[in-house]
């Protein structure tokens, strides 16, 4: 049986958070985790970036991930805070791109949903619950990290859901799972 290995993104300028995990035989497990820490002014946002998509482009090299699970965009009451998680953003899916990595984008309720069970948990219960799925027992290094966790384990959970029941009359397909998005590739 091939494994899906996750490389989870929880982007930023100043802390990125970042996960891998895999799945075999339906069982998740934590291969790596932790959090780039890019800098803080004084260091120009264009070098932050810059250090954002080396960390980024190593992880991939080292791990050979067949998916990138980032958040999707959201807005928030911030817009210059909304800003720079946009050009965080970018510069993860221009990477990922550049390296040949498939990426699916997952709002952060769907990600609650999936680990917690409530779309409205705390970041509190999704860390604990997370640790306890993953069987992790040392604390992480950053609220990135453990962020960036649950979205490798979401994109794995939904991975991992049966495909839809065929219409009645249409011929049965694999049951391989929820399709992996364009340019994704298993291990």
């Amino acid at each position: 049986m091939t494994a899906l290995r996750v490389l989870g993104i929880d982007p930023g300028t100043r802390v990125v958070g970042w996960a891998v995990l895999e799945a075999r035989r339906g069982t998740p497990r934590c291969i790596a985790s932790g959090a780039w820490r890019l800098g803080r002014p004084p260091v120009a946002l264009g070098e932050r970036l810059l250090r954002l998509r080396r960390e980024l482009s190593a992880c991939v090299r080292e791990h050979q991930p067949g998916l990138l699970a980032l958040e999707s965009a959201f807005f928030g009451k911030n817009a210059r805070s909304s800003l720079r998680l946009g050009e965080s953003r970018g510069v993860v899916m221009v990477t990922a791109a550049e390296l040949g990595l498939a990426v699916t984008e997952l709002a952060p309720a769907l990600v609650k949903r999936r680990v917690a069970g409530a779309g409205a948990a705390t970041k509190e219960q999704i860390a604990r619950l997370v640790g306890l799925q993953l069987d992790l027992h040392a604390g992480y290094a950053s609220a990135d990290e453990s962020d960036a966790l649950a979205l490798a384990l979401c994109a794995l959970l939904q991975d991992a859901l049966p495909a839809p029941q065929e219409q009645a009359g249409s011929a049965p397909g694999p049951r391989t799972g929820t399709a992996l998005p364009r340019g994704a590739r298993r291990q």
